[in-house]
């Protein structure tokens, strides 16, 4: 009667083969899709969303703020908050002008060299407009040309709104100076063969490179300038990653992952 006994119990103790899977299967692999420099509704913008909605992706994309500054009739700003309502795209900010600059010979992008008040008041700025004209609220930054600085930390840091940063593998200038923020680095490179123009087989060379254990990568495009061979290479990218395992996830879902443990 003994021996029934403990073997009874030796099976209830045993881990069930779903709990055993669950053990053994590897954490999810997370993807953003970043796109930028929207500064108003086309043709390419449009394709480029139906290819991501046909591929079943989310998207992010970046919004030049003044360029809500200038949508007198707002068709801009309702098109902007149809496409936020469908819940597969969502809002980033990405500066106010996207300026860049030549002072002296020295390049002065618009969070780089641009100084504390000017950054403070084109992060403000664009925060303001996309609220007023959208009622959207967003929780992101990337900043143009990817280039910030340390007058751009303390700008961010005054700002709790923005939670998410968009920024290069090894950023170190402005990211080691973040507080309570979570980055969002791009470890795949979307686009190897220069702005808006993807290349599937680099691509895929690259991430056959890529660092050991990656579990998470903003991947950057442009759609704005995309030819037709761009849109056939995006979306062998995506089908290459669905294949992998990866999954594509909205800023806001990332960031409530992360939950109240920011990576910086």
């Amino acid at each position: 009667m003994k021996k029934l006994l403990f073997a009874l119990i030796g099976m209830f103790l045993q881990p069930t083969p779903a709990a055993l899977a669950a053990e053994s299967s590897p954490a999810p692999r997370i993807a953003i899709i970043k796109a930028d420099d929207l500064r108003g509704f086309s043709d390419k913008w449009d394709r480029f969303i139906a290819l991501a909605r046909k591929k079943q992706v989310k998207v992010s994309v970046g919004v030049i703020g003044n360029s809500l500054d200038r949508d007198p009739e707002g068709a801009y700003a309702r098109w902007l908050v149809n496409l936020g309502h469908a819940g597969d795209v969502e809002f980033w900010h990405h500066g106010w002008d996207h300026a860049k600059n030549d002072v002296n010979g020295v390049t002065v992008y618009e969070f780089t060299r641009s100084g504390l008040s000017h950054q403070c008041e084109h992060l403000q700025k664009t925060l303001t407009v996309f609220r007023e004209k959208t009622g959207i609220t967003i929780t992101t930054f990337g900043a143009p040309n990817n280039a910030m600085d340390a007058d751009t930390a303390e700008a961010l840091n005054d700002l709790p709104a923005l939670t998410g940063v968009f920024c290069n593998v090894g950023e170190s200038v402005c990211t080691p100076l973040l507080r309570g923020k979570v980055l969002m680095p791009m470890a795949l490179r979307g686009e190897a063969n220069g702005t808006g123009k993807p290349d599937f087989k680099k691509f895929k060379e690259a991430y056959a490179q890529r660092p050991s254990g990656l579990a998470f990568a903003a991947l950057q495009f442009h759609p704005p300038y995309f030819s037709d061979q761009a849109f056939v290479e995006f979306a062998a990218i995506i089908d290459f990653l669905k294949a992998e395992g990866w999954i594509f996830m909205l800023p806001s879902e990332y960031l409530r992952l992360q939950g109240s443990k920011p990576l910086l």
